[in-house]
């Protein structure tokens, strides 16, 4: 018994070494150069220019951060916010994460889940404007930085059918441009190539900047709040510009049959004058005109007796990184550097090269076209709320078939802002 418990022992023993040599083995395998890895949860598995983009530069961080280490797990789109809120339910989180503006990261926010990036916000300064880093702001506070900007309301015009009805330079004001309207038709020229089949683009490309002009951007919030009305006589004379330009024969006879991209291809084959479209056209119009200087680019014009800032023009920021609140002082010192990095002069002139409106100010040299320079600079005016990114499904249901139904002669704008109304005190 006695030699048998020194045999026990003796296992016992090399059993422990060998626990211990494995953990030596694996704390030396992990601190061998000091590195600090972070996990990034991204949605980057399709392959496109922007995600390419990206992951070049982590690369690059990796190699000129010996000490930081970044690694990259991808998840299909449609089912990454899913895990996202899953587990941070759980406090699951990895240390950082793609999120987006708005009602997307406030409850990560207001959960605790993630860190405020106010330490380094200032690193973005007289860069990108505070009132496009407010779409990531909680409470007073930053939770992610924009790489890009979504911008539905642009207007793509073809300078030489403008020239020929007098025009060289685009109309500012609603006016000058109801007179645009009037001396293409005189011409027999449609004005505006439209197609809302979908019957979103009339909604999202039109009344989210038409509407912020009138009410201002507070206007929503309040309303949904129960602090404002969605009869208010700005709101009602926003939906009545829709009502206006559809009998002054604004719009191609088949706008409810085209759908978006069809009434693009229309204004690309120079059947129509003018194409109403987001940042997202910007692409599609420069690879198939013949002639990219005849595409000029212009903001909504401004109208008289609005309450809103008439240099705004509705958009969204893009997807940002997010941080992890379970970080540890240095993890959280590490993060900060890698956003730093990430968030600099490549990733924004590497997006520009793809066509994708920044948030940041940066130079452009010739190689970029004329169009897109033009289009980003208009972000500097400030974001509008993007009305199908703020409403609620049953709101933006009502507000897309009843536009369609005052271009229809169906509705009226007062009975569109009533129906609305009444949504909102239903709840």
């Amino acid at each position: 018994m006695k030699k048998l418990g020194f045999v026990l022992m003796g296992l016992l023993i090399v059993l422990a070494l060998a626990a211990c040599g494995g953990n030596d083995d694996k704390e030396a395998q992990s601190s061998k150069d000091g590195a600090i890895e972070l996990t990034l949860w991204t949605d980057w598995t399709e392959d496109r220019p922007e995600n390419t983009l990206s992951k070049d530069i982590i690369a690059k961080f990796n190699k000129e951060h010996e000490d930081i280490q970044v690694k990259i797990e991808e998840i299909p789109h449609d089912q990454y916010e899913t895990k996202l809120r899953t587990q941070a339910a759980g406090n699951q989180l990895p240390d950082l994460m793609r999120v987006w503006p708005g009602a997307r990261t406030a409850p990560l926010a207001e959960g605790g889940a993630i860190l405020p990036l106010n330490p380094i916000v200032d690193n973005w300064e007289g860069v990108i404007p505070d009132s496009i880093l407010q779409d990531y702001a909680v409470d007073g506070d930053y939770y992610a930085i924009p790489g890009n900007v979504s911008i539905t309301s642009l207007i793509y015009y073809n300078k030489e059918m403008l020239k020929e009805v007098g025009y060289d330079d685009f109309p500012t004001t609603y006016a000058e441009f109801k007179e645009l309207v009037k001396a293409l038709n005189d011409n027999g020229t449609t004005p505006i190539a439209l197609g809302n089949k979908a019957i979103w683009p009339l909604q999202s490309v039109y009344i989210s900047t038409i509407a912020d002009r009138f009410t201002g951007s507070d206007f929503l919030k309040n309303t949904l709040n129960g602090e404002g009305s969605f009869e208010d006589p700005q709101f009602v004379s926003a939906l009545s510009i829709i009502d206006e330009l559809t009998k002054m024969n604004a719009f191609n006879e088949d706008m409810n049959t085209l759908d978006e991209a069809q009434s693009r291809n229309e204004f690309i084959k120079g059947t129509t004058a003018m194409h109403f479209a987001g940042s997202w056209a910007i692409g599609p119009i420069l690879e198939s005109v013949e002639n990219i200087d005849n595409i000029g680019v212009a903001p909504f014009p401004t109208f008289e007796g609005g309450n809103g800032d008439q240099a705004k023009i509705a958009g969204v920021a893009g997807g940002g990184i997010a941080v992890s609140s379970q970080l540890s002082e240095k993890e959280q010192e590490a993060a900060f550097t890698f956003l730093k990095y990430y968030y600099g002069e490549e990733l924004y002139q590497g997006l520009i090269k793809a066509n994708i409106i920044v948030p940041a100010d940066v130079e452009m040299d010739d190689s970029i076209p004329q169009v897109f320079q033009d289009a980003n600079s208009y972000v500097k005016g400030g974001l509008a709320p993007v009305y199908d990114a703020t409403l609620t499904p049953e709101l933006n249901d009502i507000i897309n078939n009843g536009l369609q139904s005052i271009t229809l002669g169906d509705k009226t704008p007062e009975e569109l802002a009533k129906d609305m109304q009444k949504e909102v005190e239903s709840k």
